[in-house]
């Protein structure tokens, strides 16, 4: 049974060539609320006395699936709006698509995770530069349907399951039966980490077309359901899978004993942990709206609101 999704949703050298990372800016006095603001997700109207945009002000913002909700937690804040009016301007095209917009200047900033190898090279092709701010930390997360008695694989048997080398769950400590894998597409943000840290460049074992999963949440129902068996396993991004789309019957596993949780995330010891970022071109005009909200967001205003919509906050 699915709970409801919450309310709608170090990188600073991987574009080498094309990003460009200036020191932090001094944010702006004009973008510091008047007063501490401290509602939490969910609120009807954010507690700040004035607010510095109006809805129709605010810069184009693309991103993430799984920062919908800072997303629309941004707008509240910046805006005073109540949060259905929030969550409905909230448009998001996905990790890929969102970096393909900024660069073609269909979109004016960026609350995402980290690209794809195949998406960092269209933007080093196309000479256009990006500037990248660590918001806040999230972690690539394997999951397994709570039945599986496997709770804890090494990195060496992720990869082995996702290379093929493994293919049984008596292998890795289980039960005699057939491992099931899901997988995302290539361009998607949990596949650019899963390459990153688990299997590299290595081939990856071919899949069946309905076990790849375009959707997010696509992938950790199809583990959840398959088969009514605990056979399969998945992955995804921490962040969404506790908070946006929690479903029965799923457990989350451990790396080498290592649990993933909001704490282990936060001082790093679980192994996978990733930041995600505020971006904007380059040549984004000082003063600019775009510009000012990603200078908020780098501010204490800013953390504290990334950590009232249920994220950990950039390391500083």
């Amino acid at each position: 049974m699915k709970r409801p999704i919450v309310a709608a949703a170090t990188l600073l050298t991987v574009l080498a060539g094309c990003v460009t990372q200036p020191p932090a800016p001094s944010p702006s006095a004009s973008m510091t609320p008047s007063a501490p603001v401290t509602s939490p997700v969910g609120s009807a109207t954010p507690q700040a006395s004035t607010h510095a945009f109006e809805l129709g002000g605010l810069p184009r913002i693309d991103g993430s699936t799984a920062n919908i909700p800072l997303i629309s937690l941004v707008i509240q804040r910046l805006t005073g709006v109540p949060q259905a009016e929030a969550d409905n301007t909230v448009k998001t095209t996905g990790t890929p698509d969102a970096y393909r917009n900024l660069v073609n200047g269909n979109t004016d900033l960026l609350v995402v995770y980290e690209a794809d190898k195949g998406v960092k090279a269209e933007i080093k092709a196309s000479k256009v530069k990006l500037e990248l701010h660590p918001i806040g930390r999230d972690a690539l997360v394997f999951f397994t349907n709570s039945s599986n008695p496997v709770t804890s694989l090494s990195t060496a048997q992720f990869r082995a399951i996702y290379t093929g080398k493994v293919t049984n769950w008596a292998a890795v400590g289980g039960r005699k039966a057939k491992i099931i894998a899901y997988e995302r597409p290539e361009a998607s943000g949990s596949q650019a980490l899963l390459r990153k840290y688990v299997v590299g460049s290595a081939k990856m074992a071919k899949a069946p077309s309905e076990r790849i999963t375009a959707e997010m949440g696509e992938i950790i129902s199809g583990v959840a359901s398959y088969a009514n068996s605990g056979n399969a396993v998945g992955y995804s991004v921490y962040y969404y899978l506790a908070n946006m789309y929690a479903v029965d019957g799923i457990k989350m596993m451990s790396v080498s004993g290592v649990k993933p949780s909001s704490a282990t995330i936060a001082d790093g010891s679980y192994p996978y942990t990733n930041d995600f970022y505020a971006v904007v071109r380059a040549d984004e005009p000082a003063g600019s709206p775009a510009r000012k909200v990603m200078e908020w967001l780098l501010t204490a205003d800013g953390q504290q609101t990334v950590v009232d919509a249920g994220y950990v906050p950039a390391a500083r």
